[in-house]
C-alpha cells in the first residue's frame, strides 16, 4: 500500500475491543432490562443516535432511560458505568502499531460514532503505553462534537476538509459495513476488519511497496 498516506479509524470493533453481553448485564444489574434490550452497536436506539449526534445531552439520554425502564433512583454515573462496559479495553499492540505508522511518516485519525460519556472510558484506554489518545492521532473527529453520524458524506466531508487528507491517498477501517460503503464512494481505499480480527499485517503494508 505504498501509496497510502492516511489512515483513519473507527473505534468500537476497530480499536476498541466490545462487549455487548457485558453491557446489557451492567443495565440488567441495575434494573434497566428494558434498555438492555435496546443496546445494538450496529442499530443504536433513538436516543443513542441522538446523544451520538450531539442534539441531546447525555443527562438527557439517561433521563430516557430511566423513563423507558421505570427506574427513576438511577443515576446518571450509574448509567455511565452500564454503558461503558460495552468497552473492554485496547490491546498494547494496537496502540504500538499506530506509533509504527506515525515513525514512518503516515498520519493517522479517528473518525467515530461517540459519545462524551463513553470518551471518558476510551481515552483511558489509550494511556496504557504511557499516552494519551492525541499522542496517537493527527485528528480525532467526534460525532457529537461534529453534529454528524457515519454513514453520511457530511461528517467524510467535514473531515476531508479539516484535515486536508487526499481520500485517495488515505485507507479507512471501519467495522460497519455502511461506513465503509459510504467511504468507498469518496475515494477512500476501505477495509473491514471482521470481529477481533488482527489487522496488524495490514497496518504494516502501509506505506511500502
Amino acid at each position: 500500500m505504498e501509496s497510502i498516506e492516511n489512515v483513519v479509524f473507527d473505534l468500537g470493533g476497530v480499536l476498541v475491543d466490545l462487549d455487548i453481553e457485558r453491557c446489557r448485564d451492567a443495565f440488567r444489574h441495575l434494573g434497566m432490562d428494558a434498555v438492555a434490550e435496546l443496546i445494538d452497536p450496529c442499530y443504536p436506539a433513538e436516543m443513542i443516535g441522538q446523544l451520538e449526534h450531539g442534539l441531546i445531552t447525555f443527562h438527557e439520554a439517561c433521563d430516557r432511560m430511566r423513563a423507558i425502564a421505570g427506574t427513576p433512583a438511577v443515576s446518571d454515573d450509574e448509567i455511565a458505568g452500564a454503558y461503558g462496559a460495552f468497552l473492554v479495553g485496547i490491546p498494547v499492540e494496537k496502540l504500538r502499531q499506530i506509533d509504527r505508522l506515525r515513525e514512518r511518516g503516515i498520519r493517522t485519525y479517528v473518525l467515530s460514532n461517540n459519545n462524551p460519556s463513553s470518551m471518558r472510558f476510551i481515552r483511558a484506554m489509550f494511556t496504557a503505553d504511557g499516552k494519551r489518545m492525541e499522542d496517537y492521532f493527527d485528528g480525532i473527529y467526534l460525532s457529537y462534537e461534529m453534529r454528524e453520524l457515519k454513514p453520511s458524506e457530511a461528517i467524510f466531508r467535514k473531515m476531508i476538509a479539516d484535515s486536508g487528507m487526499d481520500p485517495e491517498r488515505t485507507l479507512y477501517i471501519d467495522d460497519g459495513q455502511k461506513n465503509v460503503d459510504a467511504a468507498q464512494a469518496l475515494g477512500f481505499a476501505v477495509y473491514k476488519p471482521a470481529p477481533g480480527e488482527d489487522f496488524g499485517h495490514l497496518l504494516d503494508s502501509v506505506g511500502r511497496p
